[in-house]
């Protein structure tokens, strides 16, 4: 089989898996379902960016600490962080935390996305400031996005909001802000909102978590080791062979495929010989 031969027959399986997977029946298992609770698009991005970075355990134990977070917005997401008073906030914070995330890192999280909306009114404007056409993909951009919110905190970050806000620059593959930045570029398709036109769906990288390791290493989409943003894009560079314009239409599929338990760490010879994938895949069980 040619290497083309073999690229057109892994992009088949991807589009029958594509196809097969109900996309709007996952949304309440991923937390894009917390950004989907809004109509304004700058609350959209809000609730998608605190949604985002903080997407890392069980999905109902960050659902459960975002959604204290968001309960403090009464008045609305958009007018609470635009008068957003340090004073007034920081007791409402008390005994919300999550994880290594103590309740001033997420207090923190919050008086930086107020500075944002006060500055710039909203996180798309900023980071589509900062985006060059030139740049070969989304990563300088999110590491000079990176770089201005760092400044803009009064002092340095502690360890957990440092977490939160890795930067491509020192390595991380930066799986929950590629995850945002997935949300607010690709094109509105009933999963993804498609706010930021001016930035190409094709200049994403895809977001590194368990299930897209395992099952990229799986297709042979990658041949690293290190779940780092080196790996991230040579994933991101096999699915664009697939898709060109948007290489992360499938991105979506090929995690719910794994959480959703149809693709098992341990592979099952019953679930392997149904799967739309088992062409292509090289660790399928017969």
């Amino acid at each position: 089989m040619t290497g083309s031969e073999r690229f057109e027959k892994r992009r088949q399986a991807l589009e029958r898996l594509f196809k097969h997977l109900p996309l709007r029946s996952r949304i309440a298992a991923d937390p894009i379902e917390i950004p989907h609770r809004y109509k304004d698009p700058r609350e959209i991005e809000i609730a998608g960016f605190i949604a985002a970075v903080l997407a890392y355990g069980r999905v109902d134990l960050f659902k459960t600490c975002i959604d204290k977070i968001l309960a403090l917005a009464e008045g609305g997401l958009y007018n609470y962080l635009e008068s957003f008073n340090v004073k007034r906030e920081r007791p409402r914070f008390e005994g919300i935390y999550y994880r290594f995330n103590t309740e001033q890192d997420l207090f923190d999280l919050m008086f930086l996305i107020s500075r944002i909306v006060k500055k710039y009114q909203s996180i798309g404007t900023l980071f589509q400031k900062l985006y060059q056409s030139k740049d070969c993909d989304i990563g300088p951009t999110l590491s000079r996005f990176i770089a201005v919110l760092r400044e803009m905190l009064p002092s340095k970050p502690s360890r957990g909001l440092s977490y939160l806000l890795p930067s491509p620059a020192s390595g991380s593959a930066c799986k929950r802000l590629n995850l945002f930045l997935r949300w607010m570029i690709r094109n509105k398709d009933g999963l993804d909102f498609g706010l930021w036109k001016t930035i190409p769906p094709a200049k994403l990288v895809i977001p590194l978590d368990t299930h897209i390791i395992r099952i990229s290493q799986y297709l042979q989409l990658t041949t690293r080791k290190s779940p780092d943003w080196k790996m991230a894009k040579e994933i991101t560079a096999a699915l664009r062979q697939c898709d060109p314009l948007d290489p992360l239409r499938y991105d979506f599929s090929l995690c719910h495929l794994g959480i959703s338990g149809a693709c098992p760490v341990k592979q099952e010879a019953k679930k392997c010989r149904i799967c739309v994938l088992q062409e292509v895949c090289f660790a399928r069980s017969d």
